[in-house]
């Protein structure tokens, strides 16, 4: 009996938040919890093929960070929600939608990079198009 009403008020909160759970946000989910996981996989690996270097690694204040960024991300589309629904727009090619589909696509690069930390094998158009969004955001940080 506990059990459903927690179902009923994890559901009821879930509803509330963002109108339902979604597959866009399905989708959301798996690429944020494959990209944490990642992260962690890439960065125990470069700890072990740079170990004198005290930068690379596990870093506790780093993963800490990075959950918080998605819990933020989480809450931009929640709050996206809200302001969907007081302009009317009934979540169809509305604000939630449209970040949504923005944080999919930035998770799918953030993939992309630890992939590339891991050292896996990836075709070389991948890897330019990587080296050039981060010249791209180091160019845009500069100005």
């Amino acid at each position: 009996m506990l059990k459903l009403f927690y179902y009923t008020f994890g559901g009821s909160i879930i509803t509330f938040l963002f109108g339902g759970w979604s597959q866009p946000l399905n989708v959301l989910a798996t690429l944020v919890t494959f990209d944490y996981v990642t992260g962690l996989a890439a960065s125990y690996y470069e700890g072990r093929k740079n170990v004198e270097d005290a930068s690379k690694g596990w870093n506790s204040n780093k993963g800490y960070w990075g959950i918080l960024k998605k819990i933020f991300m989480f809450s931009v589309i929640a709050l996206l929600y809200q302001i969907d629904k007081l302009l009317g727009l009934n979540g169809n090619l509305s604000l939630m939608t449209g970040a949504i589909f923005f944080y999919i696509g930035n998770e799918l690069i953030s993939l992309l990079e630890n992939y590339g930390r891991l050292d896996l094998p990836m075709p070389p158009q991948m890897k330019n198009a990587i080296t050039a969004l981060k010249n791209q955001d180091s160019d845009e940080g500069k100005r």
